[in-house]
């Protein structure tokens, strides 16, 4: 366990790593395919540290909301010569396409080396469903139950997520519920009778996970590594399609969030932090990828499209529907932070 103001800024550190190792992913590539990288940048903003390489410059900046790479050719502003031959415009589409995907292809691969650790070096995880913060005043705190106390039944009915311990509280309709819980090894039961809120019934906790470990082989390890981004992913779009067919209400959590899931995870042990990683990591990656104007994989569309019609789209075009793209993206990104924000306060 890491005391609090050490995990803050161990987390602050992860999340650096997390855009680190996505704009990472788009310099390499576009040196290799020998663009130019005229700026490196972590994090938006106002530069707190900056160091001048050969060809590019590297920062470190102030507004933890993401980061970028800037490669000539890429900025519709910028004046370059036509022939420029370390110009983004001037390399094949096929180039181009790599350079692109490479952000969030390296998300994926970086998750699959941080499962491949763990599962070769503690076993394969599993989760438990355990309660991370308690909100004052609510019926959670008023029936004792604490921090990593580990939820193994609501009225001797076996819960293993935290979906069926909200849907238990929903279902309750504010009748009593008697929850069985680990405390340090020891069986616990305590009473918890549920709140109604504008937002239905609610006991006033946040969920977090506890982690165990089967024994696995080292080829074992390797598999589950490989797959996990992609299960992951899977699971992750299920999920959005229930939020777009209404089926489920959206659950949106901005760097503030981020932050603190992650510094959560570092209180509760070293491990559980590189799980946490290495979900955020098949996030990033696959939000990266969603087709959507100003995002990688809105850039990739357009791409494909010229790859297939053997035609450029017109640039304007292209940047007109990227500009309107950011601007919505980095509107949604600031009311998702003020929601974070407002939860905490």
């Amino acid at each position: 366990m890491i005391v609090p103001d050490v995990s803050y800024f161990l987390a602050f550190i992860a999340l650096g790593v997390l855009i680190l190792v996505h704009e990472a992913g788009h310099m390499w590539v576009a040196r290799l395919c020998k663009m130019r990288v005229d700026k490196f940048s972590i994090f938006f903003g106002p530069p707190i540290l900056r160091w001048h390489g050969k060809k590019t410059t590297y920062q470190l900046a102030t507004v933890p909301l993401g980061g970028f790479v800037q490669i000539a050719g890429m900025n519709p502003q910028e004046r370059l010569a036509d022939d420029d031959p370390g110009s983004y415009q001037n390399k094949a589409a096929w180039k181009r396409f790599a350079t692109i995907f490479a952000g969030p292809g390296i998300n994926y691969l970086f998750a699959m080396v941080i499962m491949a650790s763990v599962a070769l070096t503690w076993g394969l995880p599993y989760y438990r469903t355990a309660i991370g913060d308690i909100t004052k005043d609510f019926p959670a705190a008023a029936a004792g139950l604490k921090p990593r106390d580990v939820i193994i039944a609501i009225d001797d009915h076996e819960v293993l997520t935290a979906s069926a311990v909200k849907a238990a509280i929903k279902k309750s309709a504010g009748k009593p519920l008697t929850f069985r819980v680990e405390r340090e090894g020891k069986l616990v039961e305590l009473r918890v009778t549920p709140k109604k809120t504008k937002d239905g019934f609610l006991i006033g906790v946040h969920f977090g996970r506890q982690v165990k470990f089967h024994a696995i082989t080292a080829g074992g390890a390797l598999l589950y590594a490989v797959e996990y981004p992609f299960a992951h992913s899977t699971k992750v779009l299920a999920s959005l399609w229930k939020v777009i067919t209404r089926k489920t209400k959206a659950q949106l959590g901005g760097p503030v969030e981020i932050v603190r899931q992650l510094k959560m995870s570092f209180e509760q042990s070293f491990v559980m932090a590189l799980l946490f990683m290495a979900m955020l990591n098949v996030l990033l990656g696959l939000f990266n990828l969603l087709p959507l104007p100003a995002l990688d994989g809105g850039r990739l569309i357009f791409l494909v499209i010229e790859i297939v019609t053997r035609r450029r789209v017109n640039q304007r075009i292209e940047n007109t529907v990227h500009t309107a793209g950011f601007l919505l993206l980095i509107g949604l990104l600031l009311l998702v932070t003020y929601g974070d924000l407002k939860r905490l306060l």
